[in-house]
């Protein structure tokens, strides 16, 4: 395949992925990509500009404007807004699980339990290893929220093990070693299956 052809096709990519997942910092480009020479990866970046808009965290975040839009027939626009390191870290699960192939964001699940019912909303959902992962992104939310969700997640799990719809597991992905360890606890004080993955150890 012709270098131009190369380049046009990994152009598509990285629109049809930005569409996708609304907003990528660079690095996570080039973990998707498979570009270890950040110098190419801006260049490559620098190029599709048109097609860009982008904000300074750290690194440079990237994420559609008008013409990307339309480059690839979306009307999904990303607003800039205080939830975007919500949602690059949100991201940050979907690379590292290996980009699940049916992965879901903002997923409403309803369900009764004693005749109660009850609804939440997943910031994702995906399946791994024959396992359902309800994703819960951890930034700022305050604690007693977090503690509340699990309660939920305990029924939901509850019923879905009675009903043997696969085997879920809720994933946490915070902030800080505190909010880890206080999360973990929550997840075995309500017997809840879970793994909690944390963005800073230090």
């Amino acid at each position: 395949m012709q270098n131009r052809e190369k380049a046009k096709m990994r152009e598509q990519k990285i629109l049809f992925t930005l569409d996708k997942l609304g907003c990528l910092k660079r690095s996570q480009l080039q973990m998707i990509l498979g570009i270890s020479d950040v110098r190419m990866m801006n260049r490559i970046l620098y190029r599709m500009r048109k097609y860009l808009n982008h904000v300074y965290l750290g690194e440079y975040a990237y994420y559609l404007n008008k013409k990307g839009r339309e480059a690839v027939g979306s009307d999904r626009e990303f607003r800039k807004n205080s939830q975007i390191e919500h949602h690059l870290m949100r991201n940050d699960v979907y690379i590292f699980y290996h980009y699940p192939k049916d992965w879901r964001v903002e997923c409403p699940v309803t369900w009764k339990e004693n005749g109660k019912e009850y609804s939440i909303i997943s910031d994702a959902r995906f399946t791994y290893h024959d396992m359902t992962y309800f994703v819960e992104v951890d930034v700022q939310q305050k604690m007693v929220k977090n503690r509340s969700k699990i309660k939920k997640y305990a029924s939901l799990f509850r019923v879905m093990q009675k009903q043997g719809v696969g085997e879920p597991i809720l994933l946490w992905y915070t902030v800080s070693p505190e909010r880890k360890a206080k999360l973990e606890e929550w997840c075995k004080e309500y017997d809840v299956p879970h793994e909690v993955l944390c963005k800073y150890t230090g």
